[in-house]
């Protein structure tokens, strides 16, 4: 089968990517950069040079492809020109959608992310529960919006199913600055962790190989116009940090930080990075994502998928087993 996979540099896109063309499929990427050493490399795999903001560049790589999975976005929470997220996230998912309806494409899946769906209280969010908190970052509303336009698109009969992500972590090429990833990678280095305070916040955490087979379950048995939570299991920053430790083995310097002294760097950090001219990846509005429970429901993806959750200590032991190889190579 033929598909396109837009967003292949990216941490999801490129471990999809991977899979889709180890399966045997012929696995069209758009790249906005050919010479990216984040591009994956498979003989299956067909790169097309094009940025979905530029409608025109995305008909080359999408003809003749039945499925697309679009992972492509912005994603951090803090852009010096904000109107960057609409552009990307949200005009640039409406390209793709209009490209995917005029060429024929089967199926269509979206990478959105749970924090549309926002915060919990007393109970893991599903995919219908309604949001209890305004958006805080331009990225969750961009994100927000874009899964209005995929929903539009279904009505208009493009076949289309929303996978909404939560905290992702696990072996691939994975650069974001404020990851889960880079928070075991300095942890197993010995660096000093910072914990948030209080311990017993709650989040989510998917392992990067249960989330590529879930999009590719929504993809082959989901319904047209659905939304489905791949997550992982629920787990508090204590214990995170506690099955962190025991795995590793590695007793690490953990230092618990208040919301307050955590607004205060994010303010000094934005201030330092501003004068560096450089993109600061934490502010003081960023705080807020951190310090809340992000608790989800993922059995509405279990039910109607097939989609199985990896038990976090398995999972977090191949992550450690993927990073400790590559700190030894």
């Amino acid at each position: 089968m033929k598909v396109l996979v837009t967003g292949a540099t990216g941490y999801v896109g490129h471990n999809l990517a991977l899979t889709l063309a180890q399966q045997g499929n012929e696995v069209n990427i758009l790249v906005r950069n050919p010479s990216s050493v984040f591009i994956p490399g498979h003989r299956h795999i067909h790169v097309f040079t094009g940025d979905i903001t530029e409608k025109v560049s995305i008909l080359p790589a999408m003809r003749g492809c039945e499925r697309v999975f679009h992972t492509a976005a912005l994603v951090r929470l803090y852009a010096s020109k904000p109107s960057s997220f609409y552009d990307i996230n949200v005009e640039g998912t409406r390209h793709v959608l209009q490209v995917a309806l005029d060429t024929g494409v089967r199926k269509f899946i979206f990478t959105s992310t749970c924090g549309v769906i926002g915060p919990s209280l007393n109970k893991p969010m599903n995919e219908t529960d309604p949001r209890i908190a305004g958006f805080n970052n331009d990225y969750d509303l961009s994100k927000f919006m874009a899964e209005r336009l995929v929903a539009d698109y279904a009505k208009l009969g493009l076949f289309t199913v929303i996978a909404s992500v939560a905290k992702v972590y696990g072996p691939g090429v994975e650069t974001h600055p404020l990851s889960v990833n880079e928070i075991i990678r300095r942890f197993i280095q010995g660096k000093v962790s910072f914990c948030p305070s209080p311990g017993d916040l709650v989040s989510n955490y998917v392992f990067i190989d249960d989330l590529v087979k879930g999009h590719i379950q929504a993809i082959e048995n989901g319904k047209s116009g659905e939304k489905y939570i791949l997550g992982g299991e629920n787990i508090s920053y204590a214990n995170f940090f506690q099955t962190l430790r025991t795995i590793s083995g590695v007793k690490g310097t953990l230092l618990p930080i208040s919301k307050t002294f955590a607004r205060v760097y994010g303010g000094w950090h934005f201030i330092q990075a501003k004068l560096q001219r450089k993109e600061p990846f934490f502010t003081a509005r960023g705080v807020n994502q951190i310090f809340c429970n992000k608790s989800f429901d993922c059995s509405k993806a279990t039910q109607e998928l097939g989609y199985s959750i990896t038990p976090f200590a398995s999972a977090l032991e191949q992550t450690l087993h993927f990073f400790k190889n590559k700190m030894y190579a």
